[in-house]
């Protein structure tokens, strides 16, 4: 096993041969997370909308419903 542990450290620490998830794993995640903080966003723009008209009702529909 030692010798499987460095062909696996070799490839996941060399500046030209990264795998596939290596790379591009961390771009996705954060990609991921921007989306739902946007969506987030939108739906708190949404309630104080709807608190500026009065809408109770409409604001508890979205609290309700989170994304």
């Amino acid at each position: 096993m030692p010798s499987f542990r460095k062909i696996v450290d070799k490839i996941l620490t060399s500046k030209y041969n990264k795998p596939f998830p290596v790379t591009l794993l961390p771009s996705a995640i954060g990609y991921y997370l921007g989306v739902k903080q946007g969506e987030r966003q939108a739906q708190i723009l949404m309630e104080i909308q709807a608190l500026d008209r009065g809408d109770h009702g409409e604001v508890r529909r979205i609290a309700e419903h989170p994304r």
